[in-house]
């Protein structure tokens, strides 16, 4: 072995301990064969950015980077692309829960990173913590057990700009308070902002702006939603006061299909506020707002000469029409980004991340919360139930193209969601 490396293998009861001073070549190791790492298991490391990482600018290299593989069971991998960065660990050969990540629209560098993935198959447990902090929501959880077919006994840090050092495998669940501990004092709590993490942000000050009322509905019955555009699979029924959504494809056998978009029929300018009251009634799904939407060259979206849509998601990002989205409740195995312990706003087309911020709705919240939009021109703050989860303003550069000005409003439901909503209106912001 190259004197420019430097080892230490430390195996014991299952733990698996790699301090590496250089990676200049990929590297292969064994984990203890007597405690494999399969249906349960850790695996953290230090990652290290040789130059800062940002979404968007088209004439950014995009890239997938493997991090560290253990062969037929799971990949630790690192991507850039015009829409997010993103740090994950994929399943092999998993079916339906394909694996889970964190995702970003920075990462600042040069710098180290400390990642920590950790899961427990047969409780439904799949967490994990950028320099000690949870990027998954902590409790409740809501995941089935599921099949895990692969059993890890090597595995390998392939070589790459961005590199890993300290990889530690661990063939059983580690609880937060163990999982924070793991993280090197000067790292603990680093760069929380790109999670989202930021100081209290102070509410926008609508005092003497809230204008006309442009648009209110009590989505209490049929009447109140007249005009009402529906796109996708969806039933639409009415109790207590409120309109109840879900998906006639509540089980799809793939993530693609039993997904719906259902659009206000009003025209709105980009000055605007947004309110509405949302409940969930079902732990698992993810629920978006769609605002700002137009077709190509400013067409209405649904102009008959631009292609029909039926809520399949990439109609939406394909750049047939053009929008500002944001996620305010998540908790779906299908995606990557599953139950991520945020609110993220994103800009289509390609999907991209604008911000990420608190999180919104947390899975197993039973009651009514009332959610703000304000968009003021560029600058868009979403606020749940008072506080303020996204503040961002849209530099309207070529990292992500120009500022979306008026358009279309719309609520998404994932097929597996169910949700109430009730009091939606939209007032003129002067």
């Amino acid at each position: 072995m190259r004197n420019s490396l430097f080892m230490i293998i430390i195996v014991m009861a299952g733990l698996l301990t790699l301090n590496m001073q250089n990676m200049a070549q990929e590297n292969a190791f064994v984990i203890c064969k007597d405690n494999p790492v399969s249906w349960q298991g850790s695996i953290s490391f230090i990652l290290h950015i040789d130059k800062p990482l940002i979404n968007g600018y088209a004439s950014e290299e995009n890239f997938s980077q493997i991090l560290v593989e253990i062969p037929g069971l799971a990949t630790c991998v690192l991507e850039r692309s015009y829409s997010s960065i993103y740090i994950a660990m994929e399943w092999d050969s998993i079916g339906i829960h394909n694996g889970y990540g964190l995702l970003l629209t920075e990462l600042p560098g040069p710098e180290k990173y400390h990642i920590l993935f950790t899961w427990n198959a047969k409780r439904g447990l799949s967490d994990g913590y950028f320099n000690g902090i949870p990027f998954r929501t902590e409790n409740p959880r809501y995941y089935e057990p599921w099949e895990v077919y692969g059993v890890g006994t090597r595995f390998n840090v392939p070589s790459g700009h961005n590199h890993v050092t300290d990889v530690v495998i661990l063939n059983r669940y580690m609880p937060k308070e163990e999982a924070v501990m793991q993280v090197p004092k000067e790292l603990k709590g680093k760069h929380s902002y790109v999670l989202g993490q930021r100081d209290f942000v102070s509410p926008i000050d609508i005092t003497g702006r809230q204008g006309k009322l442009l648009y209110s509905s009590r989505m209490n019955d049929e009447a109140s939603l007249k005009g009402w555009v529906l796109e996708g699979p969806a039933v639409i029924d009415f109790a207590e006061n409120s309109m109840i959504m879900r998906s006639e494809i509540p089980r799809p056998s793939d993530g693609s299909t039993g997904h719906f978009n259902y659009w206000c029929p009003e025209d709105f300018p980009s000055n605007i506020i947004v309110e509405w009251e949302f409940k969930p009634l079902s732990d698992k799904g993810v629920c978006h707002l769609f605002f700002a939407a137009k077709g190509q060259n400013g067409k209405d979206i649904f102009d008959q000469l631009l292609p029909q849509r039926d809520g399949h998601f990439q109609q939406y990002i394909n750049g047939v029409i053009n929008n500002y989205f944001f996620i305010y409740f998540s908790n779906n195995r299908r995606m990557r980004t599953s139950n991520m312990a945020t609110t993220w706003l994103e800009k289509s087309s390609k999907q991209s991340v604008l911000a990420l911020g608190q999180i919104g709705v947390t899975p197993g919240e039973k009651e009514f919360h009332k959610i703000r939009m304000v968009k003021d021109g560029a600058h868009m703050q979403i606020l749940v139930n008072g506080k303020v989860c996204i503040d961002y303003t849209d530099p309207g550069n070529d990292r992500w193209g120009q500022v979306m000005d008026g358009g279309k409003i719309s609520f998404r439901q994932m097929a597996v969601t169910m949700a109430a909503y009730r009091n939606f209106n939209v007032w003129e912001l002067l």
